[in-house]
C-alpha cells in the first residue's frame, strides 16, 4: 500500500530519503526552507572554500557512485554538482518544495495522520501525511558557550555557522574556540591574514589526515584505508591500540614539523577509537609556522578587550569565532528530544512507531553521513511498505538501552557527541534489518570478494549486492575494480586475529579474560 510521506529538509539525508521512499512507490513531498538543495552545502550556507573531509566514494549514494572520477575530496562546488546530478538522474527535483518552512508537525490522536503546517512566503498551508521523515540535520542551531564576561566583550563575536570571509579579520587579533573539521579550516584561513590567531581548546584532540601518510598506502584516503575495514573493526581495541601506537611514533619521528605536532597531539588526546576524530589536519601547518598559537586548558573569562584562560594567562583580542558545534533542536515538534540515543537505532521513538522517523542523525566516526542516511531510508521504506515491522516496544527499549550503553562506552572520551557511532557496526546492523547485508564468502570459495568485503573499504555500494533494489553486477564490478589495500602478509595477520576472536567468543567468560593477551599476541599484536 502506497503511503503519503513528508520529508523535512532537502540536504544530504533528505535527498536520500526522497530517493529510497520513491523507489518503494510511496508518494513523497519534501519541504525545504532554502531555495536550493544540499542543506549545509547549498549556495548560501557555509564558507565557499570548503573541501570535504570524507572522500567522494563515501559521500556518494550507493546507487550513483562517481565511477568516472578518481578517489578524491570534493569541494563544496563539486559536491553540489554531484547532488544536483543525482536529483536530475532520478527525477527527484519536482518532489521538493523550495522556500517552504515547516512550522509544526502534529499527530491527530484519532486518525494517527500527521498534520504538517508549512509556510511559503505569506501562504500558510496544512497537509496530512501517513508518515513524516525528519531530515533537517544537526547543523541548524549554533551552540554558543556560556562564559563569564562574554557579554562585556567589545569586539566581534560570531559562530562558525556564519563565517564566510577571512578578510574581515585582516590585521586583527583573533581567538578561535573549538576543534572540528570547520575549525581546522576557519582557523587556518584566518591565521593567514590576522596579526595574531589563538586556538583555544579544553583538551588535545585526535586528528586524522585526509590521505594515508605511509609510502605503501599513499593512494588511499584515510576512510578507504585498511584501518577502517570491516575486519579491523571486528577486532578488539587492544589490537587497534597496537596499530595506532606505531603510527603515532612514526609521526613524532617525522622530519615535517606539522606531522610531529600532530603525533604529539594524538598521543596526548588518548585512544582515537574512544572519541570523535577530527578528519582535517590542515591546522597543523600554520601551528608549525607560528601563525596559530594553540592554548590548551579552556577559557576562564572575557573582559571588554581580552580573554583570560584557566591557567591565568591573558590575551588582548579583537574578535572571537566560536567553532563549538550545534544544539539538537526540532522547533516544529511539540516534543523534546535531547539525545538521539533515546531512539530505536537513533531513528524511531518507540511510543510513536514508524510513522515518525529521524534520518541522518547518526554521526559516523569514520565514513559518511549520506551512506548512513541512505541505509536508514532504505529501512524506513521497507517499513512503510509493510515488508518489515519494528520490534515490540519492550524489544525496542532493550535495544535502545544496550546500544546507548555500548556507544557511551565506545566513545567515552567524547560523551558529549551523543550521536556518534561506528560506521562499520552501525551500517551492518541496519543492513541486517533491511535484508541487504552482503554474505562474506569463505577464503577458499571466493577469495577476491572476501578480501574486498572484509579487508577493503566498506563502501555503501556493497549493500547493493543483495536485498531490495539490489544492483549485484554494478556493485561487484565496483568493489572488484577498487585497488587492494592489504598485501597477503597483512591479510593473513588480520584473518588470524579474526579467527582468534571467534574462538575466544565461544569460551566461558573467565577463559576469555585469562587467554586474551596470549591469543592476540599469536594474532600478531
Amino acid at each position: 500500500m502506497k503511503k503519503s510521506i513528508a520529508v523535512i529538509g532537502a540536504g544530504l539525508s533528505g535527498i536520500a530519503a526522497i530517493k529510497q521512499l520513491t523507489d518503494e512507490g510511496h508518494n513523497v513531498i519534501c519541504f525545504e526552507k532554502l531555495d536550493n538543495p544540499g542543506g549545509v552545502f547549498s549556495h548560501n550556507e557555509i564558507y565557499d572554500d570548503l573541501h570535504l573531509t570524507i572522500s567522494n566514494y563515501f559521500m556518494a549514494y550507493s546507487d550513483f557512485m562517481p565511477t568516472n572520477e578518481r578517489l578524491k575530496f570534493w569541494s563544496k562546488a563539486d559536491y553540489r554538482k554531484y547532488l544536483q546530478s543525482y536529483l536530475n538522474k532520478f527525477g527527484l527535483d519536482d518532489k521538493i518544495r523550495y522556500n517552504t518552512e515547516v512550522r509544526s508537525i502534529k499527530q491527530d490522536p484519532d486518525t494517527k495522520m500527521w498534520e504538517v503546517e508549512t509556510a511559503t512566503g505569506d501562504q500558510v498551508e496544512t497537509s496530512e501525511f501517513d508518515v513524516v521523515a525528519v531530515c533537517s540535520g544537526h547543523f541548524q542551531h549554533p551552540k554558543m558557550p556560556e562564559i563569564p564576561g562574554l557579554d562585556k566583550f567589545s569586539g566581534s563575536v560570531i559562530h562558525s555557522k556564519y563565517y564566510r570571509d577571512k578578510n574581515v579579520y585582516e590585521g586583527k587579533r583573533v581567538l578561535c574556540v573549538g576543534m572540528g573539521e570547520s575549525s581546522a579550516d576557519i582557523t587556518s584561513e584566518i591565521s593567514s591574514v590576522a596579526s595574531k590567531c589563538i586556538l583555544s581548546l579544553r583538551r588535545y584532540h585526535a586528528v586524522a589526515p585526509r590521505f594515508m601518510s605511509f609510502q605503501e598506502d599513499e593512494y588511499f584516503t584515510i576512510d578507504t584505508s585498511w584501518l577502517t575495514s570491516r575486519i579491523v573493526n571486528r577486532l578488539p581495541h587492544r589490537f587497534h591500540a597496537g596499530i595506532t601506537k606505531g603510527i603515532f611514533h612514526r609521526y613524532i619521528n617525522s622530519r615535517n614539523p606539522d606531522l610531529r605536532i600532530r603525533g604529539e597531539w594524538l598521543i596526548k588526546s588518548g585512544p582515537s577509537f574512544h572519541q570523535a576524530v577530527t578528519k582535517n589536519e590542515r591546522v597543523f601547518k600554520p601551528i608549525a609556522d607560528g601563525l596559530v598559537t594553540p592554548h590548551i586548558g579552556g577559557i576562564k573569562m572575557f573582559d571588554e578587550t581580552g580573554v583570560t584562560f584557566k591557567d591565568g594567562t591573558r590575551e588582548e583580542i579583537d574578535a572571537v569565532v566560536f567553532c563549538t558545534g550545534y544544539k539538537l533542536e526540532f522547533p516544529f515538534l511539540d516534543m523534546m528530544i535531547s539525545d538521539m540515543r533515546d531512539l530505536y537505532k537513533q531513528m524511531f521513538i518507540p511510543e510513536i512507531g514508524q510513522s515518525l522517523a529521524f534520518v541522518g542523525f547518526a554521526r559516523p566516526q569514520q565514513g559518511g553521513v549520506p551512506a548512513i542516511a541512505e541505509m536508514q531510508s532504505r529501512y524506513l521504506a521497507q517499513l512503510c511498505s509493510n515488508k518489515h515491522e519494528l520490534p515490540s516496544l519492550s524489544e525496542q527499549r532493550r535495544v535502545i538501552r544496550e546500544d546507548a550503553q555500548h556507544w557511551r562506552d565506545e566513545y567515552r572520551i567524547t560523551p558529549q557527541v551523543a550521536s556518534l557511532v561506528n560506521y562499520c557496526h552501525y551500517m551492518d546492523s541496519i543492513a541486517k534489518l533491511v535484508g541487504c547485508m552482503p554474505k562474506i564468502p569463505a577464503l577458499w570459495q571466493n577469495p577476491g570478494l572476501r578480501i574486498k568485503l572484509l579487508h577493503g573499504p566498506q563502501f555503501a555500494i556493497q549493500y547493493r549486492l543483495t536485498g531490495p533494489h539490489s544492483m549485484p553486477k554494478e556493485a561487484e564490478n565496483f568493489l572488484m575494480n577498487f585497488p587492494n589495500i592489504s598485501d597477503w602478509k597483512r591479510i593473513a595477520y588480520l584473518e588470524a586475529g579474526d579467527l582468534a576472536c571467534k574462538i575466544l567468543h565461544k569460551l566461558p567468560q573467565f577463559k576469555i579474560r585469562r587467554m586474551t593477551q596470549s591469543a592476540f599476541s599469536i594474532a600478531g599484536n
